[in-house]
């Protein structure tokens, strides 16, 4: 099974909960950023390189509200299984020039938006998990 860990870049607009959601390389699916870990890198560490690399952002990481959403991700060899560890990632910067930016396009969405748009279940359950913690990540949203 592949193991990826990846981020929710989130942040409120008055008390309306938005997450950027980013374009797959191929264009075809709404994502969030995700990827392998690095050598030498923590769980936590590979999902904000992640986040900036294919997004653009940077902001504090959630780890004890993480959650795992299993996968398949398609390789050149056929199908995998694929687990994925995502951590909300509150937004602290946007630039406009980023690793990936001729390779993606990124969007700010409401979680009503977020699910019509969504690339398959995996990232409708991502939104699930996201969900459940709102009301924590509200609170620590508004304590900063």
């Amino acid at each position: 099974m592949l193991r990826q860990y990846g981020a929710i870049p989130f942040t409120f607009l008055k008390e309306e909960p938005l997450v950027l959601m980013i374009t797959s390389r191929t264009h075809e699916r709404w994502i969030f950023p995700k990827g392998a870990i690095e050598e030498a890198e923590t769980p936590v560490d590979a999902a904000h390189r992640e986040a900036f690399e294919e997004a653009g952002v940077r902001g504090r990481a959630l780890p004890d509200c993480s959650h795992d959403v299993k996968g398949v991700k398609q390789l050149p060899d056929g199908p995998r299984d694929l687990l994925v560890t995502y951590f909300p990632l509150h937004l602290t910067e946007q630039v406009d020039d980023w690793p990936e930016r001729k390779r993606r396009d990124r969007h700010w969405v409401t979680l009503a938006d977020a699910r019509k748009i969504a690339g398959g279940q995996d990232i409708l359950h991502v939104l699930q998990g996201f969900e459940s913690f709102l009301p924590k990540l509200q609170n620590i949203a508004s304590a900063r």
